[in-house]
């Protein structure tokens, strides 16, 4: 899926054109509710798709930005208690020795 647009030329044929879209950068603006957009060229190259859940760090003064891993044992613990009493932590040093 390309940034082409299709128009007419002058002369009457059908031309493709590079498309620039207006505000289309590496820079967004801070709200008034401490809200930014990130930019989707670096959404993409970053692998951000909508609905991530992302966690924000600040390293040698600057953000970072990454995807939030799920840990899967402690989803699968939050099962409204079907796992009560049940020691993960155990059972994965026992199936995954050092």
């Amino acid at each position: 899926m390309g940034d082409e647009v299709k128009g007419k030329d002058l002369g009457g044929g059908v031309s493709t054109v590079k498309a620039t879209r207006k505000g289309r950068g590496n820079s967004s603006r801070l709200s008034s509710k401490h809200q930014v957009t990130i930019p989707v060229d670096v959404m993409r190259e970053a692998g951000f798709k909508v609905g991530d859940e992302l966690v924000f760090k600040v390293e040698d003064n600057q953000v970072v930005v990454t995807k939030q891993r799920v840990d899967l044992l402690k989803w699968i613990a939050s099962l409204n208690g079907f796992y009560d009493g049940y020691d993960f932590a155990a059972e994965r040093a026992d199936a995954w020795p050092d």
